[in-house]
């Protein structure tokens, strides 16, 4: 009896009486707390559940490009009534060319966009399909310009005109800036 005594000491009925109050009050708590009553932005990233907030929470406009992780959104997930290209980002496309004889060495031509511009296109043609043939065709290393080689098996060769479709951007890869000025059209020859 002397045994049960001790456990029943004042001091231990009063921590055991705190220690089930204490877990008592975070049940009640954990049961008792809603959505509602958590006041807005008091809650820190790191205290919400990756994936747990839908859609529909969140703002349109809310979200940048930096907030997006790169390759995370699929095509489903692309509302393409939203991607948008306007005539005046379109208005500084421009066409450089430049023409070169072939002859039965491999040569290689580039047509380099102006200053400020980079290459979103281009192709190769030549005079006489029948005296030569277009190697290889694509933007040149840093994209400033498109690049193409070809040989001829005829004397004279026939010529290959190297076509670059250019735009100014800030940087490749990167939206495309506008000055509303017309597009400049380069024949070739």
């Amino acid at each position: 009896m002397a045994r049960i005594s001790k456990l029943f000491s004042f001091s231990n009925v009063v921590a055991c009486l705190a220690l089930f109050i204490a877990l008592g009050g975070s049940v009640y708590a954990a049961g008792k707390i809603s959505g509602k009553q958590i006041k807005a932005s008091s809650l820190p990233g790191n205290r919400i559940k990756p994936k747990t907030i839908p859609a529909n929470r969140v703002k349109p406009q809310a979200l940048t490009g930096r907030q997006v992780k790169a390759n995370s959104l699929t095509g489903a997930q692309i509302d393409e009534k939203t991607l948008m290209v306007s005539a005046a980002a379109l208005a500084n496309v421009q066409y450089e060319s430049t023409t070169l004889e072939l002859s039965w060495r491999t040569t290689p031509a580039t047509a380099n966009c102006p200053a400020g511009s980079y290459a979103i296109g281009g192709g190769a043609t030549l005079s006489d399909e029948n005296g030569g043939v277009v190697n290889s065709s694509g933007p040149s290393p840093l994209r400033t310009g498109w690049t193409a080689s070809g040989y001829s098996w005829k004397e004279p060769g026939p010529t290959m005109t190297v076509t670059a479709i250019c735009v100014v951007v800030d940087k490749p890869g990167s939206s495309i800036s506008s000055s509303g000025k017309a597009p400049k059209y380069v024949p070739a020859g």
